[in-house]
C-alpha cells in the first residue's frame, strides 16, 4: 500500500527548530505544549501538501494524540490549542502540589515492573517497546521503585514532568478537561486515527472527544499502535512530524522495518 502515515510524538521536545530556535525549557508548561503542537500541525500539512499519495492514517502519542486529530479534522487548531493550554494548566489548579518523577526504562519486563510497583503511588504508563516502558510516580515513591527493582541506573532515565499524566491520578483533570471538551466543535476524523489511550481507531466526533479525555488517566500503548498501524498499512511511507524525532528509536525497537523519516 502506497501513502503517507503522520506521526506526531508527545511533549518531550525541549526545543522547536527556526531562526532562532525556541527554547521550550523557558516557557510556562502550556505554551511548551502548545508551542509543539503549532510546530507539529504545521510540518504535517506542508509535507502532506507536497507528498506524492494521500494521508492514510495518523497517529499521536501522549500530547500527540491532540496534533493527530486537529490534523484529522476533528477538531479546529484554536480548540486543539485552547484544550492544549488547559490540559497543562489544570494540574497546577486542581490537583495538590506533588514532587513527580516519569521515567524510561529500559531492560524491565512488565510484569516485574508492576510487581515491583505494588502499593506505591507509582504507575506504568507507557508501553513502548518489548522490556521498554515508562513509569510516573511520585519521587520518593520512584526511589523506592528503583531500590525494589535493584536496577542500576543506567537503564533508566529521568524525564520532566510536572503533572501525573496517564495516571488514575489525574481524574479531576480529566472531569474539568471534559467539561472545557463538551464546549468544542468535533466531527467525524476525515483521516483514519489510531490512538495508544482508546479505542483503537477513532471513527466519531464523539470517540475524538472521548479519546482527549480519557488520554490522562489511560496508559499509553504505543507498541500496540505501532504494530497495528505497520500492519495496516504495509509500504506506507511514515513521517514524523517533530520537532524533536524521537519516536523512530521504537520502530527499530520493535523490530519493524518502516520507510521512516522526518516530515
Amino acid at each position: 500500500m502506497t501513502g503517507t502515515v503522520l506521526v506526531f510524538e508527545g511533549q518531550g521536545a525541549t526545543s522547536v527548530p527556526g531562526e532562532p530556535a525556541l527554547d521550550l525549557t523557558r516557557l510556562p508548561p502550556a505554551e511548551a505544549q502548545r508551542a509543539i503542537v503549532v510546530h507539529q500541525l504545521a510540518r504535517a500539512r506542508a509535507d502532506a501538501s507536497r507528498a506524492e499519495g494521500d494521508v492514510v492514517g495518523v497517529l499521536g502519542q501522549s500530547l500527540g494524540e491532540i496534533s493527530a486529530l486537529a490534523f484529522a479534522g476533528a477538531l479546529s487548531d484554536a480548540d486543539a490549542l485552547d484544550l492544549v493550554r488547559l490540559r497543562a494548566e489544570l494540574p497546577g489548579r486542581l490537583l495538590d502540589e506533588r514532587a513527580w518523577t516519569m521515567a524510561s526504562m529500559t531492560r524491565l519486563p512488565l510484569e516485574r515492573a508492576e510487581g515491583a510497583a505494588e502499593g506505591l503511588e507509582l504507575w506504568v504508563v507507557g508501553r513502548n517497546a518489548p522490556s521498554d516502558l515508562i513509569v510516573v510516580g511520585t519521587r520518593d515513591d520512584f526511589a523506592m521503585f528503583v531500590a525494589r527493582l535493584g536496577v542500576s541506573p543506567n537503564t533508566y532515565r529521568e524525564l520532566p514532568v510536572v503533572a501525573p499524566y496517564h495516571t488514575p491520578a489525574m481524574a479531576p483533570v480529566a472531569q474539568a478537561l471534559a467539561e472545557a471538551a463538551a464546549g468544542c466543535t468535533w466531527r467525524d476524523p476525515r483521516h483514519v486515527v489510531l490512538t495508544p489511550t482508546g479505542p483503537g481507531q477513532v471513527r466519531t466526533a464523539a470517540e475524538a472527544a472521548a479519546v482527549v479525555v480519557a488520554a490522562l488517566t489511560s496508559p499509553v500503548a504505543w507498541r500496540e499502535v505501532l504494530l497495528d498501524a505497520a500492519a495496516r498499512w504495509p509500504g506506507a511511507r511514515w513521517r514524523e512530524c517533530g520537532p524533536s524525532a524521537s519516536l523512530y528509536r521504537f520502530v527499530w525497537k520493535n523490530g519493524l522495518e518502516l520507510d521512516w523519516g522526518e516530515a
